[in-house]
């Protein structure tokens, strides 16, 4: 696949190659399997094979869509400030200074990090090269291990103590082993899982539930606003995290008054399913509203304000009770969970920034 890849580098119209787009592309899965006439279309104009499930492309004018091509393509709009959201140690200590003095808004930090399998300290507690200084965490909390680059929920493992073993990933393990997971591990953080309460919690209690809130620089104001904003929750399928990819849920929130839509999640071959309820805990999503949603909006933007060097960004928010964590800011995100329910055209003030940068 590299040495494809790289040939097509060399030879493909600069227009129709990028170096992430084309292994999704290229990637089988049960949502690639798109007629040959139906593929061509989808690069032709840039989308990925899920995107023209997802967006009805069929019916829909592409030309009201962002593609995930011309989206990958404009990754670097950040310039070398994408280092910031790229390398989640310096996110943490960067985030954590430009928040200070923000009410009720925080950033998820990490305990320790594996760098060649050797644990390193981020905090008093963990001693250096001592795995054993993680027991305590792990009886009063899980634990979430993720790489220190990159971003989209890649490589993340989840680490839980049940009586005398250990659950990565649900899977169960002795001390021995899970000591030996670790060791093979390479540039990896380690936190606390976060313990939601509130809102997010009472329509599903059964993983966090995150929000991906996106906030732009207007090109003409020069001020920052928020482009779209999507509630995730998680289900059965998804276990402990809310990603649509792995069978969570998306409700895209109105930035006017903060009430969510119905919710949207796809089976494994790609069917759209839409729920009004949480499907496992029949709670309701559609047209419930997140409690001060006015003040969220104060503080998120407040937070953007004070970084107008990163242009784009889509911030993982997790609401618990009245209190904001930062999770991690996204380069260049998917715009699935914003597209799935409406074409990002009808969102003027973000179609406008992405005529401006050349998206399309």
């Amino acid at each position: 696949m590299a040495v494809f890849i790289a040939l097509c580098k060399i030879f493909m119209p600069k227009q129709y190659f990028d170096s992430i787009y084309l292994p999704e592309f290229l990637y089988p899965n049960e949502l690639n399997k798109l007629k040959l006439k139906e593929k061509i279309r989808c690069f032709r104009h840039g989308f990925l094979p899920y995107e023209y499930i997802w967006y009805d492309l069929a019916i829909n004018d592409h030309r009201n869509y962002v593609p995930a091509r011309n989206n990958y393509q404009k990754r670097t709009l950040n310039g070398s400030f994408n280092t910031i959201l790229s390398n989640k140690i310096l996110f943490e200590k960067h985030i954590k200074t430009i928040i200070n003095g923000l009410d009720k808004l925080h950033v998820v930090e990490s305990v320790g990090f594996i760098e060649k399998g050797y644990l390193k300290s981020l905090k008093k507690e963990i001693v250096q090269g001592n795995f054993l200084s993680l027991l305590p965490y792990l009886e009063r909390n899980d634990l979430l291990l993720k790489p220190i680059s990159g971003d989209g929920g890649k490589g993340i493992m989840l680490i839980k103590k049940k009586d005398d073993l250990f659950l990565v990933d649900n899977k169960k393990i002795d001390w021995d082993k899970l000591v030996d997971t670790l060791r093979n591990l390479d540039d990896y953080l380690i936190q606390e899982k976060i313990i939601q309460k509130g809102f997010a919690n009472k329509i599903y209690a059964g993983s966090v539930n995150s929000m991906r809130i996106a906030t732009m620089i207007d090109p003409d104001t020069k001020q920052p606003f928020i482009a779209y904003a999507v509630h995730r929750f998680g289900s059965q399928q998804s276990g402990d995290i809310d990603n649509i990819s792995r069978g969570g849920m998306g409700a895209i929130i109105d930035l006017d008054d903060g009430i969510l839509s119905h919710g949207i999640r796809f089976s494994a071959s790609g069917e759209k399913e839409i729920h009004k309820v949480h499907p496992v805990s029949l709670n309701p999503i559609c047209n419930e509203k997140i409690p001060d949603w006015e003040n969220l909006v104060r503080r998120i933007l407040e937070m953007a304000r004070r970084m107008p060097y990163l242009k784009y960004v889509g911030w993982d928010i997790i609401l618990s009770n009245d209190e904001l964590f930062v999770l991690e800011g996204n380069v260049s995100p998917h715009l699935g969970l914003v597209q799935m329910f409406r074409p990002i055209k009808e969102f003027p003030l973000a179609w406008n920034f992405y005529k401006h940068y050349k998206y399309i």
